[in-house]
């Protein structure tokens, strides 16, 4: 059996370039290979999307849909810089404040 790589949890907001037009949804966790996403009920499986980070189009197929919850392959696989952006853009407004006594909790890679 061989595993797939670590997904890091994040909620980065994107909008899906398919076929049958735009989608806006959620990106719940990332790595290089894919992604699993949140409100993507308009897709179909081995639909082909698209959308942009960092300025760069990210291509990806849609593996499986279940309910509102899709999980896409990226062909090629992302840049680590382009899964940091992912990843933290839910702490991106907090990412510069200290809490109290110093201390941070961040995953580590």
């Amino acid at each position: 059996m061989q595993y797939r790589p670590h997904r890091y949890p994040t909620q980065f907001p994107v909008r899906l370039s398919t076929p049958s037009g735009p989608v806006e949804c959620t990106v719940l966790d990332v790595n290089t290979t894919g992604a699993r996403l949140a409100s993507a009920g308009q897709l179909t499986r081995g639909e082909k999307v698209t959308f942009q980070v960092l300025n760069h189009k990210a291509v990806a197929i849609v593996r499986w849909v279940s309910g509102t919850r899709a999980g896409i392959t990226f062909r090629p696989h992302l840049t680590d810089l382009q899964v940091d952006t992912l990843r933290y853009r839910r702490d991106k407004g907090n990412y510069h404040q200290h809490r109290a006594g110093g201390l941070h909790y961040r995953e580590m890679r």
